[in-house]
């Protein structure tokens, strides 16, 4: 059963453990999964959404990944640079990201304290596509190459898996 009221505590929140970015990736980002979770298909139980806070470690950055489903995520707190398709911003507390279906996406700390956004997604979701080498070649050579982190993240695991 999903908790309604979830408080806020000087380092997350009541009842909420933080976890690594990806089981066995220790890469200085921590995720909170604070409302809901991964469903299999929209009609199993509980939440429709799945509402998520992510920190990074200065200079650290999130994967670089696209997906099928879109991402609404809103700056906590911190400064970072968020890549989206192939622009580049500079991002700060209470800042509002969309990032589109399918749009190769990037999330970078560029501060020297930790980087945290909150991450709303549709709990039945598809999984993390990684960019093939040659998009990674391309996005090194544009506006965008001098802040993208291809191998900041290790591959995701398969669901199920």
């Amino acid at each position: 059963m999903q908790r309604r009221v979830i408080h806020a505590r000087a380092e997350g929140w009541d009842g909420i453990e933080p976890e690594g970015y990806r089981p066995g990736a220790a890469v200085g980002i921590a995720r909170h999964t604070i409302v809901g979770g991964w469903k299999p298909e929209p009609g199993a139980p509980g939440p429709q959404l799945e509402l998520r806070f992510f920190e990074l470690d200065p200079g650290t950055a999130s994967r670089l990944e696209r997906h099928e489903h879109e991402h609404y995520v809103i700056v906590g707190r911190g400064i970072g640079h968020a890549v989206v398709g192939e622009q580049v911003e500079e991002v700060a507390a209470g800042d509002v990201i969309y990032v589109a279906p399918l749009e190769l996406h990037q999330f970078i700390n560029r501060g020297d304290e930790r980087f945290g956004f909150y991450c709303i997604v549709t709990a039945a979701r598809d999984g993390a596509q990684i960019p093939e080498k040659e998009e990674i070649e391309r996005l090194l050579a544009s506006p965008v190459g001098p802040f993208i982190r291809p191998d900041a993240v290790p591959p995701p695991l398969r669901r199920g898996a």
